[in-house]
């Protein structure tokens, strides 16, 4: 069978029909894993006993493929009785997963600011804790900026994975429409051409604001 930019161009307008559901799960899960990776990283700043679950739980997001978390989530939460939809266990899945990450880009941002500023704050009175998330976390994140926006691109690509329990994104919809045409490869060029731009475009926001927020020597 020949290629068939027809074929191709005809696959688009079905392939933006996910678009939507593709842009809120990517803003979801990026917004909520920025958030959540805070509270991450406070636990492996906590007592030994809240480190060492905070530990655990990071080196387990890390090395568990993030399928085999979202079906966990999805089927498990239907065998609690409680089921979850697949737009709900794809977004936790990933803000779950990715939460771990940022916490530990977090960490490495800390590690970038000086001991001074810390020293600084406790002089001028302020709490360990107050020096930390006024003084200190707030100069780190700054410091991380262009790795959170590479994490937020691994973000966007991974949304993909939710067409496995059938949420109706990009991804899904490709997979009806070949499945309908036959025209794999028209349609995952399509595909492949969409996500290219919508991660670009991210990449071009995240360079934006690194330049007007980000750390300078």
């Amino acid at each position: 069978m020949e290629f068939s930019t027809t074929l191709m161009w005809r696959s688009v307008p079905v392939l933006l029909d996910g678009l939507t559901v593709t842009l809120m799960l990517s803003f979801l899960a990026i917004s909520l894993s920025t958030v959540w990776g805070v509270f991450v990283l406070l636990a492996l700043r906590g007592n030994r006993l809240i480190y060492a679950i905070g530990r655990v739980y990071v080196e387990i997001m890390r090395n568990t493929p993030i399928i085999v978390i979202m079906f966990f989530i999805f089927f498990g939460s239907g065998m609690l009785g409680h089921p979850m939809t697949g737009f709900a266990a794809g977004l936790l899945s990933l803000v779950l997963q990715n939460g771990a990450y940022v916490a530990e880009i977090y960490r490495g941002g800390i590690q970038g600011v000086s001991t001074r500023q810390t020293e600084a704050g406790l002089a001028l009175g302020f709490m360990p804790k107050r020096v930390f998330l006024l003084i200190v976390l707030p100069q780190a994140i700054r410091k991380v900026i262009a790795p959170l926006g590479t994490q937020g691109v691994m973000i966007i690509k991974d949304t993909a994975i939710v067409a496995t329990i059938s949420v109706a994104e990009m991804t899904f919809q490709a997979r009806l429409l070949a499945d309908r045409t036959a025209a794999v490869f028209e349609i995952f060029i399509a595909l492949a051409a969409l996500y290219i731009v919508l991660t670009s475009v991210f990449n071009l926001s995240v360079r934006l604001l690194e330049r007007k927020y980000g750390y300078k020597n």
